[in-house]
């Protein structure tokens, strides 16, 4: 997945805290770009074509910036402005960000403390955000909770030293840096969960109901000596029949099992399966088998769904 971060900062070669973040996420993160709006724009004239396919290139969108008077820098509202339009954020035809993932990464000048009730600013970090939360939601991404970190301002012999705001910066980078990390595997993960939690269900060869929750409607699968299915009713007829020729449960073991994310969310799935079973004849049958499906991530419901399902035989 390719990350993409964005940082706004009016001053940032005399940044210690935001320049420290970058370059930890530069060093450490595969698939990255990253644009520095101010100095891309010093004129404040951005180009809307240049960042809208920068923004439909990128799976992860990463805000970096400081917290100035309890918001953004001017440069990222104007960029907010002027980027996600009509047609393109929200709208008629506005859903080229739908299904991104976006962070709000802010380095905040004052103390832990000053963000409470009793604190001079009265109210929690988060509060003051909601102009960007909402904006997210509307534009149909996927919102993730802010990273920040605080006492991240510096005044030589008045405020912090540069050791430890740059310790500060180094671990809300680790922070940010996981988040990423986790978001880029996290639908791979739940794929091989799936494809191991889906064989336990065909050793006790459970209900039909099980199988076709995950099957597109219209899903084609091949099987040896069986031929091909189309559909939950081909299903329907193929486990029936292979249900009526076992004594008792089954078993599968995985092995050599490849999942290759092919497209966003789409996966070709490869795999080798032991089956044994005991046949209605009362023979003990082990089966080597070469399984290949195609799947589908829903990210809608967050479930997986199998469009193509072949099996042959070694």
């Amino acid at each position: 997945m390719k990350t993409l971060i964005l940082v706004s900062h009016p001053n940032i070669e005399r940044s210690i805290a935001n320049k420290t973040i970058i370059k930890q996420a530069e060093e450490r993160i595969e698939t990255i770009e990253i644009r520095h709006l101010e100095k891309l724009y010093p004129d404040f004239k951005i180009d809307v074509e240049a960042e809208q396919k920068a923004l439909a290139a990128a799976d992860i969108i990463i805000l970096q910036h400081p917290f100035y008077w309890y918001s953004v820098p001017a440069m990222l509202k104007q960029w907010f402005d002027t980027v996600w339009t009509w047609g393109f954020a929200y709208g008629q035809g506005g859903d080229k960000l739908k299904d991104k993932h976006l962070i709000q990464s802010i380095t905040v000048g004052g103390p832990k403390e000053a963000y409470t009730p009793l604190g001079y600013n009265h109210f929690e970090i988060e509060e003051f955000l909601r102009p960007v939360q909402q904006s997210v939601y509307l534009a149909q991404l996927k919102y993730h909770k802010p990273i920040y970190s605080f006492r991240n301002f510096y005044a030589e012999n008045i405020w912090n030293s540069v050791t430890e705001v740059q310790h500060n910066a180094k671990k809300h980078a680790t922070r940010l840096i996981s988040v990423i990390e986790n978001i880029s595997k996290s639908n791979t993960e739940k794929v091989e969960k799936f494809i191991y939690e889906w064989f336990k269900h065909f050793d006790i060869l459970d209900e039909n109901g099980y199988f076709t929750q995950y099957l597109d409607t219209n899903v084609l699968m091949k099987f040896p000596e069986k031929g091909e299915f189309n559909g939950h009713d081909g299903f329907h007829k193929w486990y029936n029949e292979t249900k009526a020729d076992f004594i008792g449960n089954t078993t599968h073991d995985i092995n050599g099992l490849n999942i290759k994310e092919v497209e966003k969310d789409t996966f070709q799935i490869t795999m080798n399966i032991q089956l044994g079973a005991t046949t209605i004849a009362e023979e003990k049958l082990k089966l080597d088998a070469r399984e290949s499906w195609m799947l589908v991530w829903d990210t809608t419901s967050d479930r997986p769904i199998i469009k193509e399902y072949f099996v042959n035989t070694k």
